[in-house]
């Protein structure tokens, strides 16, 4: 297949029409001179040029109309691409920073003033370098780069050597097409259900489910933590949940959180359409 480059469509464009009633306009003369009249001749000329306009220019036009299309859409990924590494350097260089700072001066605190209060302090610094740290490496990799599945086996990964829970994996997604929204708002989701498990669940198992369904899908992530003691989507809730709803909301899925047998499972689908 020929691949016309964008500057060869554009002089296609111009030159075409030009080349077209040339060629007709000498046939004409040389060789149907005899059969056509003048008049009809006339008529003929502007009804070849429309005819090679439909066929040939239209489709010239839609290529050179795809290839802006194209070129304007890597410019946008491109920009976003630069702002996402802006934002991660950002990150590295001022909150990260700061939060090791902070955990080394927490540390000289701890060796003046020992006690156990100190100890939730310390924690809490630790969860949120974790969730920076795990912001700056998102940022600095997008999903456009590698599949969604990929991705959730490095941040499992990831969080089985920080937390040292153990995970259970069913993950079936090579042949499911995600839009790239899609991607984002469920690996957000995710990280954000790892975190709140990893704070709040004193949980030892976690297991992750993918489950292709007719059009559609399921994403389970259930553990066998303590679980919660209230209902946790109320206003004084906890606010991670609520973002996460209003995520799934967005695209036009459901979102549930249930507690059975010992265990607490969230579970995000979307029917297909």
């Amino acid at each position: 297949m020929i691949r016309l480059s964008y500057k060869s469509i554009k002089w296609l464009i111009l030159i075409l029409p030009t080349f077209v009633i040339g060629l007709w306009e000498y046939l004409r003369h040389t060789i149907l001179l005899p059969y056509l009249s003048m008049e009809l001749g006339n008529w003929l000329s502007p009804v070849i040029v429309f005819l090679v306009t439909i066929t040939f220019l239209h489709k010239l036009f839609q290529i050179y109309e795809n290839m802006q299309t194209q070129l304007n859409k890597e410019r946008e990924e491109k920009a976003i691409l630069y702002e996402r590494e802006r934002i991660a350097r950002e990150l590295h260089d001022g909150i990260a920073q700061t939060l090791f700072l902070c955990s080394v001066q927490v540390s000289r605190m701890k060796e003046k003033y020992p006690g156990p209060e100190w100890t939730e302090l310390d924690k809490s610094l630790r969860q949120i370098h974790d969730y920076v740290r795990h912001s700056i490496y998102n940022l600095k990799n997008p999903p456009s780069k590698r599949c969604l599945q990929t991705r959730i086996e490095q941040l499992v990964q990831q969080f089985e050597l920080d937390t040292g829970l153990d995970f259970h994996l069913d993950l079936k997604m090579e042949d499911v097409h995600l839009e790239p929204k899609e991607q984002v708002e469920l690996f957000a989701c995710l990280q954000e259900a790892l975190t709140n498990i990893r704070k709040h669940a004193d949980a030892s198992q976690v297991w992750i489910r993918w489950l292709p369904k007719h059009r559609g899908w399921r994403l389970e992530v259930e553990d066998d933590g303590v679980g919660f003691q209230t209902d946790p989507f109320q206003p004084n809730g906890r606010f991670g949940l609520r973002i996460m709803r209003e995520r799934v909301g967005e695209l036009g899925g459901s979102f549930s959180f249930t507690r059975n047998n010992g265990k607490t499972r969230l579970v995000i689908e979307k029917e297909g359409e």
